[in-house]
């Protein structure tokens, strides 16, 4: 059901939730009463072609990883700088990334090579 509102420009859309077929608990329910349905030898003959298939490995065999972004091999170092608000806004007005293009313009007045990002 979609309704548009008379007093803006901008539509509201409403639309109405479907409730799920089933909640967690009784999809639990089904899912362990087939498990208990499988028999030893059916239970060995998925376990052998899982393991058979090379796509399908164990989640013990599987590397970890940290959740999150890599770490960087140079660290960036936080610092509170004052700058003239005309310099601030033209970073700013050419949009993200701005920060980069700044440590760039920096190193190359430093004279410092391009860093190893």
């Amino acid at each position: 059901m979609s309704k548009t509102s008379d007093h803006s420009r901008s539509a509201v859309v409403r639309r109405n939730a479907k409730a799920p077929a089933r909640t967690r608990e009784e999809a639990l329910a089904i899912a362990r009463a087939a498990l208990s349905r499988i028999s030893d030898e059916e239970d060995t003959a998925i376990r052998a072609a899982a393991l058979a298939d090379p796509d399908a490995q164990p989640a013990e065999a599987l590397p970890r990883r940290k959740p999150g972004r890599p770490r960087a091999e140079i660290k960036k170092v936080a610092v509170s700088l004052k700058l003239d608000p005309d310099v601030l806004s033209a970073y700013r007005a050419q949009g993200p990334g701005w920060q980069t293009r700044m440590n760039d313009d920096l190193r190359k007045a430093a004279k410092l090579g391009r860093s190893a990002r």
